[in-house]
């Protein structure tokens, strides 16, 4: 029997990167914001900023879990956010008023900081230079929300696309989510990696969606790997040093760890 010339087909092999807190510096716009909301407070300005932060960020994810479980809307979360940051700060619940003039602040001091993190746009531009692998951004979120601020902060052109829970039907990590992300490459579990921030929505689904690799991003940390429902998850971290003369070195190291974790 004539063997085939046809060269042999291969499964697409993909990396699906989260985006707030991996790609896009959430923190630094939060803060940002945060500022600017306690300058415009004298409620707020005998309390510390971090202190304001924390208190916010608590309310932000209390609010954000009710909008993913379905609980309430994403106008109905924007509001339960604010509610809560006040009562949880012992201040007066605030009105409707209260609430439209703590975004009219908020909202726009978010947007103009939004960055990317160290590092991010360079692993995106040398993962594209260097492998086949497809990239994707897989993010809890609304479409319009999450392609906006991946083209924002530069990242939307490096990637093949923006893949959100409220495109999907699924929040991460529910398995069903990742599956939807493969689909959209034809691509199966074992040629699949995750990158993100956290270690439950992020790799916790990834472990349970059965993908080849799940990668945990944490630059804080100076570990190397972390244990993951029994399995050992390697870290990558960019360490961008005041002391450094050269920032594009810690760059370089944060695309060179994931590179080398994928061959």
């Amino acid at each position: 029997m004539a063997q085939s010339l046809e060269a042999p087909e291969t499964t697409p092999r993909v990396i699906l990167f989260d985006l707030d807190n991996t790609l896009f510096d959430h923190y630094h716009s939060m803060r940002t914001a945060v500022v600017a909301v306690q300058k415009r407070y004298i409620t707020l300005q005998s309390k510390g900023v971090e202190d304001l932060i924390e208190h916010y960020n608590s309310a932000l994810q209390q609010a954000y879990d009710a909008y993913l479980a379905r609980d309430i809307t994403y106008e109905e979360a924007d509001i339960k956010k604010v509610r809560l940051f006040f009562t949880d700060l012992g201040l007066p619940e605030p009105s409707m008023g209260d609430i439209k003039e703590f975004r009219s602040i908020y909202k726009p001091a978010y947007q103009e900081s939004r960055r990317a993190t160290p590092g991010s746009i360079e692993t995106l531009v040398r993962l594209r230079e260097r492998t086949d692998y497809h990239l994707a951004i897989l993010t809890n979120g609304q479409i319009e929300d999450q392609e906006t601020k991946a083209k924002d902060i530069g990242v939307y052109q490096h990637v093949d696309c923006v893949i959100t829970s409220e495109e999907a039907c699924y929040a991460k990590p529910d398995v069903r989510i990742f599956q939807y992300a493969l689909q959209k490459f034809d691509a199966s579990a074992e040629t699949a990696i995750m990158v993100g921030d956290s270690a439950e929505s992020d790799i916790k689904g990834a472990i349970d969606a059965h993908l080849d690799r799940a990668i945990l991003y944490s630059p804080v940390t100076k570990e190397y790997h972390q244990l993951i429902l029994g399995q050992k998850i390697p870290i990558v971290h960019d360490m961008p040093s005041s002391h450094s003369s050269n920032a594009s070195m810690s760059l370089a190291d944060l695309s060179s760890r994931v590179l080398e974790l994928i061959w």
